[in-house]
């Protein structure tokens, strides 16, 4: 098969994607009404409305098609020249995020930061969630952030408020904390899945990410806070700080324990491009996790897969794309550019947008910028829009007004940080 016709059927295999990905929400209520009636089929179609695994699937219908026409030394070929260094890298980093020790490091963090602000405990506790736990995401990936911060807004402010949470509160809070995170994420090259994209292929590292992203965004993240703690301070007023047990003493991770994790961590991201490395490090990480398992939470491996298989999907779709979109790219504004990326961004994926772009080559240095700014910041309007998203809802959604996700009172909660941050990215 010639590289035109398998570019071809590469975009037809990403569009095909993306449109299923756009349906997800009817495919996983489809599959809910099949479950009594067709438990297989119900069970393939929640499998298949699961925004993760949607790139993924095609990707291997792709590498199938490329397999019958051009034979199987042909689809070898295909995947042993992308490089998945960035997948095998977020993959073992959210796992070494979502472990005990880390998530209480980072609970001690944020907590210790609350206490400083002159406010009730739910209050600061809310605002520091909001700011500390996605500003963590430029360490620890954004993926993890969303865990920790979803984990301590469900602890300290949602289950305190009980089931009767105010359609208003949720929407702001929710919206806030995905825009908080995607953006979060660009203070360094490798926590954000749409910098991780193209990071590598740029040349990008920490000190740019910092000096050209990174300022941009803790502006924006701690407006976009303060915005949503005025709007829902009365709710949050109403809310009574925990009384604990004397008698109940929590369980504390040991320091050396602690400090391992973070050990591996650092290895891990300095060798972020060394897949081989990262692999090995987590088998050895995955030893010591078994020795000390007695101070240990389950390790979340899960979440990881899907976010890799996701990650890997785009990947293997998105190479030699460059044909039909490097004369667009090029042939537009630098407004129209922002614009448009930051429009299609919520229904996508940005990290599919970064990597379409990380094909085009001859993109100037501005539309670079403008390309991951606009991606950045229109990863909360919708749940496909940033990977982390998905995990963050379900783990709030126990307070969920309503049976089901409303995608439009999310984009309205979202609008308002949206277009701030988009702001900010631009004229700064």
């Amino acid at each position: 098969m010639e590289m035109t016709t398998l570019g071809t059927v590469a975009t037809i295999c990403f569009f095909c994607a993306l449109v299923q990905s756009l349906f997800s929400g009817f495919i996983l209520k489809l599959s809910d009404d099949l479950k009594s009636k067709r438990p297989y089929v119900s069970r393939f179609l929640h499998f298949a409305g699961e925004p993760e695994i949607v790139f993924g699937m095609w990707a291997a219908a792709f590498l199938a098609v490329l397999m019958l026409v051009s034979g199987f030394e042909a689809g070898l070929k295909w995947v042993d020249e992308r490089n998945f260094s960035e997948v095998a890298f977020v993959v073992v980093i959210m796992v070494l995020a979502s472990t005990r020790p880390i998530t209480e490091f980072a609970e001690k963090i944020i907590g210790s930061i609350a206490k400083l602000l002159p406010l009730s405990k739910p209050e600061a506790m809310y605002i520091a969630v909001l700011i500390i736990g996605p500003l963590l995401g430029s360490l620890i990936t954004e993926p993890a952030a969303m865990t920790i911060s979803a984990l301590l807004l469900k602890r300290r402010v949602f289950d305190p408020l009980g089931k009767g949470v105010a359609s208003k509160f949720f929407y702001i809070t929710l919206a806030t904390l995905f825009v908080n995170i995607s953006v979060g994420g660009a203070l360094t090259h490798f926590a954000a899945p749409p910098v991780l994209m193209v990071a590598r292929i740029w040349d990008w590292d920490t000190p740019f990410m910092f000096m050209t992203f990174g300022w941009k965004a803790v502006i924006a993240v701690v407006i976009n806070t303060i915005i949503a703690f005025m709007l829902n301070r009365e709710t949050l007023k109403t809310i009574k700080p925990p009384v604990r047990d004397p008698n109940d003493i929590p369980l504390r991770t040991p320091f050396w324990i602690t400090a391992v994790h973070l050990a591996f961590m650092v290895l891990c991201v300095m060798s972020v491009h060394h897949p081989t490395f990262v692999i090995g490090l987590f088998m050895f990480f995955l030893g010591f996790y078994d020795i000390t398992r007695d101070k240990q939470s389950e390790v979340r491996i899960e979440e990881s897969m899907l976010v890799g298989f996701f990650l890997a999907g785009l990947v293997t779709l998105t190479a030699k794309q460059g044909w039909w979109l490097k004369p667009i790219l090029q042939s537009i504004e630098n407004l129209a550019l922002y614009v448009g990326t930051l429009i299609l961004s919520p229904i996508t994926d940005n990290a599919a947008m970064t990597s379409l772009a990380a094909q085009v080559s001859g993109l100037s240095d501005q539309s670079k910028y403008l390309i991951v700014a606009a991606a950045i910041v229109g990863g909360g309007m919708t749940i496909i829009a940033n990977a982390p998203n998905p995990a963050g809802l379900s783990l709030l959604k126990d307070h969920m007004p309503g049976k089901s996700l409303s995608a439009g009172k999310l984009l309205m909660g979202a609008l308002t940080p949206t277009i701030i941050t988009a702001l900010l990215f631009w004229f700064l």
